[in-house]
């Protein structure tokens, strides 16, 4: 093309659009109209409202240059130098993914929710961190769209950081509410305070995020991509461990901590990982789980909010502490005060039933963070773990047979297992593993609401044993239902009608 005298816009157009035809770039129109705008300054509407606008040798040869990239195969974007995203229009290289819509929807679905959350509690701040930054294009999109944002972007690339820094510049003023971190995840944030909370004091960030924002690594190790992205795009940025989601557990897991009550958690994942991410989050006791679809409807982002009025996370991380060194903890509940140890710790459950006086040869219910957990202690049948996932976290005790033989204490082939509604208990099993789900009380005696006041009575001096002070809610105990044989059987009355108590059809998925 170079070499033609007179050449105008539409030439160029048609020039690039008919050699990427023939070298099978996929969408010739989209990368010949996009290079050639970027070649003659035009906007990609006048490459075909302005057709006999005259080209320079100089713009010529940009489009040559350009068009020799992407005939090699390089992704359009990275070509160019910049793409679009949301409102922005952001500088694109090979140090960061390359920015996508169903990113967009990750972001805007942050925007709408902190912007209603400004409105409703009449604030003039909200902190969030938005994590694995790359570009930058879901940190500025936040700063840019909700005034009263403060950013926090992570990413452990400096090469991502320098881009979305670059970025960054461009933002105009909202971008002194933003600021780059480097690190792996939460680790980037351990150093980043809290401004301006009155008379110039300086808080830690952990447990001050209103929300949490991050389009991490979920491809598995070894699936094979399109070669414009396993080629050109970071691989870092891309795949996750064996199943992928070894990014999306971390982040699930960590930001419980690093979230305030109420605070939100959106998270991209891929296409089929729905289900399994929002099993995890569940797990971890987060409230209002959700998967939102993309516009094609494929599973696309996880939406989740720590519940308000629970504990501390340092009150969670003592009793993590305490149970981890085959101590008790007592708690408040969902029902009543519950005294609890890792069921996985027989010395420490022992150790519960000579607290209680209780005999050992009576089985105690186990908490379980949720049907993950559940499945490592007992065998569920297809249909039994329909019903759980019904019920589930919730009033419902399910007695299954035990895997690996009688319990060492009780001596019985089967296990009552559940997952307590409370969102901070089952953040706290998610932690340790399940634990023992039985009363504070001395055996036959009645369960004070108190916790302090059932440690008393169980000779359990706070900081020797660990005690989660606060009063249990005194709701229904939970339905016991026995789901060894082919029909659920109700053993003990409770907070779920019998009348929902049933195996439901499960498809036969044999072929038979």
């Amino acid at each position: 093309m170079a070499g033609k005298d007179g050449l105008t816009l539409g030439d160029l157009y048609r020039g690039l659009r008919e050699q990427f035809g023939a070298g099978g770039v996929p969408e010739p129109e989209v990368s010949a109209r996009r290079i050639a705008a970027e070649a003659s300054g035009a906007s990609a509407a006048e490459v075909a409202l302005a057709p006999h606008t005259p080209m320079t040798a100089r713009m010529v040869a940009h489009a040559d240059a350009m068009a020799a990239r992407r005939l090699a195969g390089e992704p359009l974007q990275y070509v160019l130098g910049s793409w679009g995203f949301r409102r922005l229009d952001l500088a694109v290289d090979q140090r960061a993914l390359i920015p996508r819509p169903e990113t967009e929807l990750v972001a805007g679905t942050a925007i709408d929710w902190l912007n209603r959350t400004v409105r409703r509690r009449s604030i003039t701040e909200v902190r969030v961190a938005d994590l694995g930054t790359g570009c930058g294009a879901i940190a500025l999109s936040i700063a840019h769209e909700v005034p009263q944002a403060r950013v926090y972007a992570t990413d452990r690339s400096a090469d991502a950081l320098a881009l979305a820094g670059a970025n960054l510049a461009g933002l105009g003023s909202a971008a002194s509410r933003v600021s780059l971190h480097q690190g792996d995840w939460f680790d980037a944030l351990e150093g980043a305070p809290v401004p301006g909370l009155g008379g110039g004091e300086v808080a830690p960030l952990r447990e001050r995020l209103d929300a949490i924002v991050a389009n991490p690594p979920y491809v598995a190790d070894g699936e094979v991509l399109p070669a414009e992205i396993d080629r050109w795009e970071p691989s870092v940025a891309l795949y996750a461990g064996p199943e992928g989601l070894s990014a999306a557990r971390t982040i699930v897991r960590d930001a419980r901590a690093w979230l305030a009550p109420g605070g939100l958690l959106v998270l991209e994942i891929g296409s089929d990982q729905g289900p399994v991410v929002e099993a995890m989050a569940s797990a971890r006791g987060y409230e209002g789980v959700r998967i939102e679809p993309d516009l094609a409807g494929l599973d696309r982002v996880l939406v989740a909010v720590r519940p308000q009025g629970e504990p501390h996370a340092r009150v969670i991380d003592r009793a993590v502490d305490h149970l981890r060194d085959s101590e008790f903890v007592v708690a408040p509940t969902d029902t009543l005060c519950g005294i609890m140890a890792r069921y996985a710790d027989t010395d420490a459950v022992a150790r519960v039933c000579e607290a209680k006086e209780r005999p050992r040869s009576e089985p105690m219910p186990i908490l379980v963070s949720g049907l993950a957990q559940a499945e490592e202690l007992v065998v569920l049948s297809p249909a039994a773990r329909a019903l759980a996932e019904r019920h589930w976290p919730g009033g419902l005790t399910l007695v299954a047979r035990r895997r690996g033989g009688p319990d060492p204490l009780h001596g019985r082939q089967t296990l009552g297992v559940r997952a307590p509604a409370l969102g901070w208990l089952r953040w706290l099993i998610d932690e340790v593993g399940p634990v023992t789900g039985t009363s504070a009380n001395r055996h036959g005696a009645e369960t004070p609401a108190q916790a302090t006041s059932a440690a008393k009575d169980l000779a359990i001096r706070p900081g020797i044993e660990g005690v989660i002070d606060g009063t249990a809610l005194g709701g229904i105990a939970s339905t016991v239902v026995d789901v060894t044989g082919s029909e659920p059987v109700v053993l003990r009355a409770g907070a779920v009608p019998a009348e929902l108590i049933e195996f439901p059809e499960i498809p036969d998925k044999s072929g038979t």
